[in-house]
């Protein structure tokens, strides 16, 4: 393959992969792009005649046309997504607050344990240094 041709290749790869995320983002809470690429604009419809609910809101694709091919969601279900996904945030993080205070305890036991075995490995090198001293002293008395 042509290296031009492959980096063109690539270029609308990474595009197609972009459209992708973008669609993905439009599904759930307020989308920040439409798959068109455009940017979203928070849009009020005026009232019309026969509606109930003057002035609903949407979040909108700036280029948006009524054929399908870009975004429109009503401002309230953007909205209502987005507040669930805080809401699991915050159950996530509830949740690993409940065992902070475990954690406290086990990181207080590993550092007594830590000091113990700082304890021992000095009383260790102590007992190898006296050792060594008694071989000295042997050797010479011997020799």
């Amino acid at each position: 393959m042509d290296p031009a041709e492959e980096r063109r290749d690539t270029k609308r790869h990474q595009e197609y992969i972009n459209m992708l995320g973008n669609v993905c983002d439009s599904e759930y809470g307020i989308p920040r792009r439409c798959p068109c690429g455009g940017r979203m604009i928070d849009e009020m419809r005026v009232k019309e005649e026969h509606e109930t609910h003057p002035g609903k809101r949407f979040f909108t694709c700036i280029n948006y046309e009524a054929d399908g091919l870009h975004y429109r969601q009503p401002w309230v279900v953007g909205v209502q997504e987005e507040i669930e996904h805080l809401r699991k945030r915050v159950d996530e993080a509830e949740e690993v607050i409940k065992w902070v205070p475990n954690l406290k305890r086990q990181i207080e036991s590993v550092e007594a344990q830590v000091k113990r075995l700082a304890l021992l490995v000095d009383r260790l090198t102590g007992d190898v240094y006296n050792l060594t001293v008694q071989v000295d002293t042997l050797e010479k008395v011997a020799g």
